[in-house]
C-alpha cells in the first residue's frame, strides 16, 4: 500500500510540472510570437525596394540649356533612387504652369520669372544661381549706331512678359523713346530669328545663339546695339543684365538636400566645361536638339554669357536689377520685390 501511495503521489508531481510547465508556455508564446511576426514584417519591408523619386529638369532652347548640355548628354542624376528626365522647351509659358503645380522640380527661366512664380507661389519656388547674363543684342540691316536711332521704326521682339521684353521697354523709357519705337512680337525666339533671316523684320531683339544664327544665314544681318552696355547706361550702373537662372521647387530641395547639392556641383561643372569647350559642347547641342547647328552654337557660345552664380553669392547684385525692374514696372516681378527666402542657401 505504501508503494502505491509514494507512486501516486509521483505521478501527482509530475502531472502538476508538466502542466506548470504548459502554462508557462502559454504565457511566453503570445510575446514570442509577436517577435517572431514583428521579424517577419521587418525583413518583408527590407526586401520591398523604395521606389526611385522622379525628377524634372527643364530648361529652354539657348543658353540656359547650352549650360547644362553635358548633363542632359550624360543624363546625369539618374541612380536607383531618382529617376531623372531632361527637357527643353522654346517658350517659358509652356514650363510655368509645370512649375507651379510640382511637375517640374527644377527649372531655367528668365530671371523676372523666377520673381514672378516666387510671388505667385507665396515662396514655394526658390532661386538656385544665375546662369545667364548679358547675352541680349539688338540686330538688322538698318543703319543703327545708337539706341535713338530706333526713333519711328519698329523692332521685332519675342518672349512678351519675359526679361527681354521688360528689360528693352526700360531702356526705352530712360533714352526718352517710350512710344515711340513700335514693338512687333514673335511667339518665340526661333520663329522672330526666322523673320530676320528672311529679312521681314529689319531690326530685332534677340538672344544669343539666335543672333550669331541670323547673321550666319544672312550676311547683311549685323550686330546693332550690345543691349547689356545699354542696360548699364540706361539704369546708372545700377546691376548687370541678368536674364537666366535656375529655380528650384522648395519642398523637393528640402526633401532631397544631397541631389540638390549634387546637381548644383554637376552645372557648375557643367558650365565651366561648355566655356572652355565650344566645339565638344556644340556638337552635344546639336544632337540633343537644343540648337539644330554645331556650327552656330560653336561661334555663339563665347557671346552667350553662360555662367554660375550661386544664389547667395548673387543676392546683392539682384536685389539691384529687381529693385529697377520694380519701379518701371512692378508687375514685371510679380508685384513685389523678393525677399531673402527666395535665395536658395545650401
Amino acid at each position: 500500500m505504501r508503494k502505491v501511495s509514494l507512486l501516486l503521489a509521483l505521478i501527482l508531481i509530475i502531472a502538476l510540472s508538466a502542466g506548470c510547465a504548459n502554462k508557462a508556455d502559454e504565457n511566453q508564446n503570445p510575446a514570442e510570437n509577436q517577435a517572431q511576426d514583428i521579424q517577419k514584417e521587418s525583413e518583408d519591408v527590407k526586401e520591398i525596394p523604395n521606389e526611385p523619386v522622379d525628377v524634372t529638369i527643364a530648361g529652354l532652347k539657348g543658353p540656359t540649356s547650352i549650360g547644362m548640355i553635358k548633363m542632359i548628354d550624360e543624363k546625369a542624376m539618374n541612380s536607383e533612387s531618382y529617376n531623372v528626365e531632361y527637357i527643353a522647351e522654346s517658350a517659358p509659358d509652356a514650363l510655368t504652369a509645370k512649375i507651379i503645380n510640382g511637375e517640374i522640380q527644377i527649372s531655367s527661366v528668365p530671371i523676372n520669372l523666377a520673381s514672378v512664380l516666387y510671388n505667385k507661389t507665396e515662396g514655394k519656388i526658390q532661386l538656385m544661381a544665375v546662369n545667364t547674363i548679358g547675352n541680349l543684342y539688338i540686330v538688322g540691316t538698318e543703319e543703327i549706331s545708337s539706341l535713338t536711332d530706333l526713333e519711328g521704326k519698329t523692332l521685332g521682339m519675342s518672349g512678351k512678359g519675359s526679361t527681354p521684353d521688360f528689360a528693352m521697354n526700360y531702356i526705352l523709357k530712360q533714352n526718352g523713346l517710350e512710344g515711340k519705337v513700335e514693338l512687333d512680337y514673335s511667339t518665340d525666339h526661333a520663329t522672330l530669328a526666322q523673320s530676320v533671316i528672311a529679312g521681314d523684320a529689319k531690326t530685332a531683339l534677340l538672344p544669343q545663339p539666335f543672333v550669331t544664327q541670323t547673321m550666319m544665314k544672312n550676311n547683311n544681318v549685323k550686330m546693332l546695339v550690345d543691349l547689356n552696355e545699354a542696360w548699364k547706361e540706361a539704369s546708372s550702373q545700377a546691376s548687370e543684365l541678368y536674364t537666366g537662372c535656375i529655380v528650384v521647387n522648395k519642398e523637393f530641395a528640402e526633401n532631397n538636400k544631397e541631389f540638390v547639392a549634387e546637381f548644383l556641383k554637376q552645372y557648375e561643372a557643367s558650365v565651366k566645361w561648355v566655356n572652355e569647350n565650344p566645339k565638344d559642347a556644340s556638337v552635344l547641342v546639336e544632337k540633343n536638339e537644343i540648337m539644330p547647328s554645331a556650327a552656330l552654337v560653336e561661334k555663339a557660345i563665347p557671346y552667350c554669357g553662360i555662367t554660375y552664380v550661386n544664389a547667395q553669392e548673387s543676392k546683392s547684385g539682384l536685389n539691384s536689377f529687381y529693385k529697377v525692374l520694380f519701379d518701371s514696372n512692378p508687375s514685371s516681378i510679380g508685384g513685389k520685390l523678393p525677399d531673402d527666402a527666395f535665395y536658395f542657401a545650401q
